[in-house]
């Protein structure tokens, strides 16, 4: 059994990396920009925001103008969904700059954000009283993003400006970029924003419960081959608790903080059916080791010891085998390739 044990547990772990497939597509989403620079714009209540007042939060910028009968009528309403989808997440803030503020006073702004339903704590809609320019150079030479009016223009089409929408970090670094117009590039942001958001990494504690789990399992394994009862007892209730321990974060996580949406796993070639595969047999596996894991515990407690033994020599490398590919799915999909 031991020697079974440690053959899984080599095979598991001698995956290759980034050698088990190509790089993937680039992805947008994941594409470093820089970081933003510091301005100072005002707010449709009249206050004055710069990047200061940023720090620390996670924020979501797009650009816009209040008259556009363009691409802005579907950002904007991309921006509130993503203000619905993001609710609850205290440390995101939207944020949407005027590309025409000549137009869009403050006055004007706090009409248009009424009429969006923008939560004024959470969406912020940004101008400048005056001049143009700052605004142009931030979104230029800033955000790396084309704006400039246009010359004897059809009324709503006033500037030319993309429509991108910039994901910004913490740090106020852009760390990814979605066409706004597209509802579904916008709801994979929404996802990354809250993952960036979050204050504790629930995918990185789950799998170093996953690998606790493991160590508790080979520790036990060879405490009753030394005959060390006790302490075979201690780790294998131990493991126990750290699997349902890892099986409530599992859940909090997949259904409270990603309303219950996978998490895509983006890597290319042979990796995919590498990674499926090992994803597969986990979760299959972990379906079944959870019924014989607690049959095996009971019929140890109750002295049972001839069912017991008999179970557990088919429960501890199927539970180990989950345990460990638990910490392998985890890596290929949060550092071999990072998720979509």
């Amino acid at each position: 059994m031991r020697r079974l044990a440690v053959a899984v547990l080599a095979l598991l772990l001698s995956v290759p990396a980034r050698a088990l497939g190509d790089s993937p597509a680039f992805d947008p989403l994941y594409a470093n920009l820089g970081k933003v620079p510091d301005f100072a714009l005002t707010e449709r209540g009249g206050k004055t925001v710069g990047l200061a007042d940023l720090k620390g939060k996670v924020w979501i910028a797009s650009f816009f103008f209040t008259a556009c009968a363009g691409g802005c009528p579907t950002t904007i309403e991309n921006m509130r969904r993503l203000q619905d989808q993001l609710a609850g997440v205290d440390d995101v803030r939207l944020v949407s700059f005027s590309v025409f503020p000549q137009q869009d006073t403050p006055e004007r702004l706090r009409e248009y954000a009424k009429e969006k339903h923008a939560d004024p704590e959470r969406w912020l809609f940004l101008t400048t009283t005056g001049d143009d320019q700052p605004m142009y150079d931030l979104i230029q030479k800033g955000f790396y993003q084309a704006v400039e009016k246009v010359k004897d223009p059809r009324p709503g089409f006033e500037v030319n400006h993309s429509f991108r929408v910039i994901l910004v970090n913490r740090d106020g670094e852009m760390v990814g970029y979605v066409d706004g117009k597209d509802s579904a590039q916008m709801e994979r942001l929404g996802r990354r924003a809250r993952l960036l958001a979050m204050r504790l990494p629930l995918p990185a504690i789950n799998a170093a419960l996953n690998g606790t789990c493991a160590l508790l399992l080979i520790l036990g394994f060879l405490a009753v081959r030394a005959r060390r009862l006790t302490l075979h007892i201690v780790c294998m209730l131990a493991a126990l608790g750290v699997a349902a321990l890892f099986l409530a974060c599992y859940l909090y996580y997949h259904f409270v903080i990603l309303d219950g949406k996978p998490t895509g796993f983006v890597g290319e070639g042979w990796i995919r059916p590498v990674y499926f595969g090992v994803l597969l047999t986990h979760t299959v596996l972990a379906a079944v080791v959870a019924p014989l894991a607690l049959v095996t515990a009971y019929l140890g407690l109750r002295g049972r010891l001839r069912g017991h033994t008999r179970l557990a020599r088919w429960t501890l490398p199927l539970w180990l085998y989950v345990s460990v590919t638990g910490v392998v799915v985890y890596w290929m999909l949060y550092h071999l390739y990072p998720p979509s």
